[in-house]
């Protein structure tokens, strides 16, 4: 274990720049998963409550055909 985190350190001391915009990358990748599954379980959690409510389905618009 100490060994993957003396190769870590070592990569952020040589190579600066890259090991800085790798850290930069996964972090906003991480906080944009974890947003959006916590808005996703959300937005699931109201979805199965409607359906359980009995709620009536939302109407969507007539679309007309138009023959030629």
């Amino acid at each position: 274990m100490t060994a993957i985190l003396d190769g870590i350190l070592a990569m952020l001391r040589n190579h600066w720049f890259w090991g800085a915009t790798t850290l930069v990358c996964l972090t906003w990748y991480s906080t944009v998963t974890i947003y959006v599954a916590i808005k996703g379980a959300a937005d699931i959690r109201n979805m199965l409550r409607k359906l359980s409510d009995g709620a009536p389905r939302s109407q969507e618009p007539s679309v007309q055909v138009r023959e030629q």
